[in-house]
C-alpha cells in the first residue's frame, strides 16, 4: 500500500484528489494540507512513499536538502522549464484532474517503483510458462505481447504462428515481467516495449498484430516513452 501526502493550495482541487484517491486501488491517503507549514510535521514523523504538491513547495522541500519521498508536480510541466529541481520530479499532474490520470498515475509509480526495489528483474532474460502440463522456457527477448482472457493468457511469440496459451493470469505475468522492458497497455494486454513497431493514438502495431491501448494505461505508456526518448 503506497502512502500518499497531498500539499495543495486550492480547496476544491484538494477535495477531488482526496475523493479519487479514495477509490484507487493500492494506495492510501496519509494526510493533506493546503500549506507546507502545516505539513512539515507529517512529512517529519510519518513515512510516506509520494508526494503531491505545487512547484512552490516542492521546490522549498528540495532545497531543504531533505530525504523526500517520489515527487508528484501539480502542474504543468512546461512550467518547469526554467526550475532547477526539474531533475526531482517523477511526474506532473494536470487540472482538470480525473480518476483515470490518477489510476494511471499511480500505476505507472507501482511499475517504478517495482523496477527500483527489484534491479535483478532488469537482468532476467527468460521466465517458465505453464502450458498443456509442461514448464515451457520462454527466452523474453521473444515475447511480442501478451494477451489475457477470462481464464487464461496467451503469450505472442517471435516465428511462431500460434500463441502459447497458459492458465497463468495476466496479473501473474505483470508481476514476473521486467516492468523496463514490459507495459501494461490495455486490461487485457502487455506488450513487449522492444517489440513495438509503431503507436497512433488508440492502437500499437507489433508486425501484423495490432494491439488496443486502454485509456487508464494511456498516460502509464506516454509517460514510459518519455523516460526513453
Amino acid at each position: 500500500m503506497r502512502k500518499i501526502v497531498i500539499i495543495h493550495d486550492d480547496t476544491k482541487e484538494l477535495q477531488l484528489l482526496q475523493d479519487y484517491l479514495a477509490i484507487t486501488p493500492g494506495v492510501s491517503l496519509a494526510g493533506s494540507f493546503s500549506n507546507i507549514d502545516h505539513a512539515k510535521p507529517k512529512l517529519t514523523e510519518a513515512h510516506c512513499d509520494i508526494l503531491m504538491a505545487d512547484l512552490s513547495v516542492l521546490t522549498a522541500l528540495v532545497k531543504e536538502k531533505k530525504e523526500l519521498p517520489l515527487l508528484v508536480c501539480i502542474g504543468k510541466e512546461s512550467d518547469m522549464q526554467a526550475s532547477t529541481i526539474h531533475k526531482n520530479i517523477f511526474s506532473y499532474l494536470q487540472a482538470p484532474f480525473s480518476h483515470e490520470r490518477i489510476f494511471s498515475l499511480i500505476q505507472n509509480i507501482n511499475a517504478y517503483m517495482k523496477m527500483v526495489s527489484n534491479p535483478s528483474d532488469t537482468k532476467r532474460e527468460y521466465i517458465f510458462i505453464k502450458s498443456e502440463y509442461k514448464l515451457i522456457k520462454i527466452n523474453l527477448s521473444d515475447i511480442l505481447f501478451l494477451s489475457g482472457l477470462r481464464d487464461y493468457t496467451q503469450v505472442f511469440l517471435k516465428g511462431k504462428l500460434s500463441p502459447l496459451t497458459t492458465l497463468q493470469n495476466l496479473k501473474d505475468f505483470e508481476s514476473k515481467l521486467p516492468a523496463s522492458a514490459f507495459i501494461r497497455v490495455h486490461r487485457s494486454y502487455i506488450i513487449s516495449l522492444a517489440q513495438v513497431d509503431y503507436i497512433s493514438r488508440n492502437e500499437i502495431t507489433i508486425g501484423t498484430n495490432t494491439i488496443p491501448i486502454g485509456h487508464a494505461y494511456r498516460q502509464l505508456l506516454d509517460d514510459m516513452i518519455t523516460k526513453n526518448s
